[in-house]
């Protein structure tokens, strides 16, 4: 019977060893087991001493040697079923979040140079940026300098955002925009869970907690989440965000399947949503028209 090992293989009938040359040849010869076209290796009766066959076919000299190669072998190999488990859309998620935090940062950056501009009584150049017109101050520049920065670091990942989500979701990316449709798939955690979801879900996505407020009896039914961000839900008057909302979400949701599953891109999709989202400001129109 042979017996595969992280140090090699041994065929316990004849007693020939052979052994992994270096850390590499044992690593993929343990990837090699996890194939699932692979053919079953019989297992032992018993749980042959590992540590005492290295010793005995001259692997190690020792047990801290032994102890030490292991360690070793593991850590690469758990190093290399994480990169494996890397994907371009968990760089997008990713991405995602430091869009955020970069936001975040600089708003919060923003107000505190203003707080601090303010105190010192400096001179606020209208139609000049404060962070451009502060950089060189004597007190506040450096807090002016980090903020530009920051929007730098911030323009160059909202670039690398858009770039991730075209390529993953070029259908979603067309209808939402890039960084709407990259917002949703990292609120829905990946394309294929926001795929999954209904049209219903996709428009209240981000307004959780008005809608469990409203199940509760305490506040009326949210109409939209982030998708309140697109630029037909946040032109349309505030009576017909509702009925624009449910019907960007119903394309939104077909836009992420095709995404999901392997679709083409449809033109077809767009020009659908743009018909319907016309109907409804017809409709709105009509509604409050005067009758003659």
């Amino acid at each position: 019977m042979q017996i595969v090992t992280w140090f090699g293989k041994i065929d316990q009938e004849s007693g020939s060893v052979r052994l992994a040359e270096n850390t590499d040849a044992m690593i993929e010869e343990l990837l090699a087991l996890d194939a699932p076209d692979i053919n079953p290796i019989a297992t032992p009766s018993s749980q042959p001493d590992l540590r005492a066959l290295a010793k005995e076919f001259g692997f190690v000299a020792d047990d801290n040697e032994y102890n030490a190669r292991l360690r070793e072998v593991a850590l690469a190999l758990v190093h290399r079923r994480l990169s494996a488990l890397v994907t371009a859309e968990q760089d997008l998620l990713q991405a995602v979040e430091a869009l955020d935090n970069l936001n975040q940062a600089v708003n919060l950056l923003d107000e505190r140079l203003y707080e601090w501009s303010r105190l010192r009584h400096q001179e606020i150049v209208h139609g000049k940026d404060l962070a451009q017109a502060l950089c060189e101050d004597e007190a506040t520049g450096i807090l002016a300098r980090a903020i530009l920065n920051l929007r730098e670091s911030r323009s160059s990942m909202e670039k690398e955002v858009i770039d991730a989500v075209q390529a993953i979701a070029p259908s979603l990316s067309d209808l939402a925009g890039p960084i709407l449709a990259a917002r949703l798939i990292s609120r829905s955690g990946s394309l294929r869970r926001l795929a999954e979801l209904p049209s219903s879900s996709i428009q209240v996505m981000g307004a959780e907690k008005s809608l469990f407020k409203h199940l509760n009896g305490h506040a009326p039914s949210p109409k939209h989440g982030i998708i309140y961000r697109h630029p037909s839900v946040i032109g349309a008057p505030k009576k017909l965000r509702g009925k624009v909302s449910r019907a960007l979400a119903g394309k939104l949701a077909i836009a992420a399947r095709l995404d999901a599953y392997g679709g083409s891109p449809t033109p077809e999709l767009k020009i659908g949503l743009e018909k319907r989202l016309a109907d409804i400001r017809k409709r709105g129109r009509n509604a409050h028209r005067p009758k003659s």
